[in-house]
């Protein structure tokens, strides 16, 4: 592979021997750490050749649904996706605690890619739990992201606050050189569409989009100058999820890959919203970040979709309680293990145990 760099220099390099690399000299990423330099070189490079696989935790912070995948494949998944739907709870010697980076370790210590989103939940009207559900009914919640542009406010101040917890919870990874594909703020168009924009049943389904795309924007932009130039997290490879509007793209400069989730889809439908990505994102890598019940694998690639990476909606049924008779099943609401057969039988595909080392 050859690295064009802006003062004319090229560098050539292989691949296969990415261990060994720092790319410390490429501008197209800007101010990232090597580990996630490599990561992403690793994916561009790998575009219409592999693809990786993932799962995303049982509900939270576990490798549930790796280790289901294993016990009925013998083989790992490339990436782990957690959620921090759960800050709020977190605490030492508590029953979640985000602080305890084991997780994290024993993943890429085996070499294995770690992602992350947030399921950012704000308290319901009625005072009891927490949601990221917007409306005015007591199970939902108030909370306006538009409060970003107000930066005396008190709701600024909450958004900020919570935003440097997770950052605090990543700095210890920072810190181990651990990359991370960070997917925040997602699905924030909901069924908001440039035709219908914000009516009837065309509204967005969770708080940081109930605004729109200025505010939401906003948001994404506070969020990533606060992590990346406050905190100082430059291992986090920037994930968006998009819909059919350019109006709530944040920027090239705020996003490295952009994705789609995809539930009930078909093969066409699922080409549609690929072409719409190559058409209107031509600089970046696409994948699939949350899916059920879609075609196979088999299907996907012979379509000449070649999104970087593709990760099933997790089903806490099935894999919440390891060892289980649910857990011995090899059913499964999103992706079941004829799935992951047809997958794994694909020379394209990348498991953990085929990943070179980022570190």
């Amino acid at each position: 592979m050859s690295v064009h760099l802006n003062d004319g220099r090229v560098i050539n390099y292989d691949i296969s021997r990415i261990d060994s690399i720092t790319f410390v000299e490429i501008p197209k990423w800007g101010n990232r750490s090597p580990e996630a330099r490599k990561l992403l070189a690793y994916m561009e490079e790998n575009v219409g050749q592999k693809m990786l696989t993932g799962v995303h935790a049982s509900v939270n912070y576990n490798t549930y649904e790796a280790d289901w995948v294993y016990k009925h494949t013998g083989k790992y998944p490339a990436i782990n996706c957690i959620d921090y739907i759960h800050d709020i709870y977190s605490s030492a010697g508590g029953w979640i605690n985000y602080a305890n980076t084991t997780i994290w370790r024993d993943w890429t210590n085996k070499r294995g890619i770690m992602a992350a989103l947030w399921h950012w939940n704000m308290p319901t009207n009625d005072g009891t739990s927490y949601t990221c559900t917007p409306g005015t009914a007591d199970g939902e919640t108030s909370f306006r992201p538009s409060v970003i542009f107000d930066t005396k406010s008190a709701g600024y101040r909450e958004l900020i606050r919570r935003i440097d917890q997770v950052a605090t919870w990543m700095k210890p990874l920072q810190a181990a050189r651990v990359p991370i594909l960070w997917r925040p703020l997602h699905e924030a168009q909901g069924n908001w569409s440039d035709a219908n924009p914000g009516n009837d049943w065309h509204k967005a389904w969770f708080w940081w989009g109930i605004d729109g795309p200025d505010a939401f924007v906003e948001l994404w932009r506070v969020m990533y100058d606060r992590m990346v130039n406050y905190h100082g997290l430059t291992n986090l490879i920037w994930v968006y999820n998009s819909g059919d509007s350019m109006k709530w793209y944040p920027g090239d400069e705020y996003v490295d890959v952009v994705a789609f989730d995809f539930y009930n889809q078909t093969l066409s439908s699922m080409h549609g919203w690929y072409d719409f990505f190559k058409k209107n994102y031509p600089d970046k890598l696409y994948a699939i970040s949350e899916f059920g019940n879609i075609p196979k694998v088999s299907a996907i690639w012979a379509d000449g979709q070649y999104w970087s990476f593709l990760i099933p909606w997790w089903d806490n049924a099935r894999t919440s309680q390891p060892g289980s008779a649910a857990f011995n099943s090899t059913d499964h609401n999103n992706a079941n293990i004829d799935y992951w057969r047809d997958a794994l039988e694909q020379d394209f595909i990348i498991t953990r145990d085929e990943l070179p080392n980022f570190r």
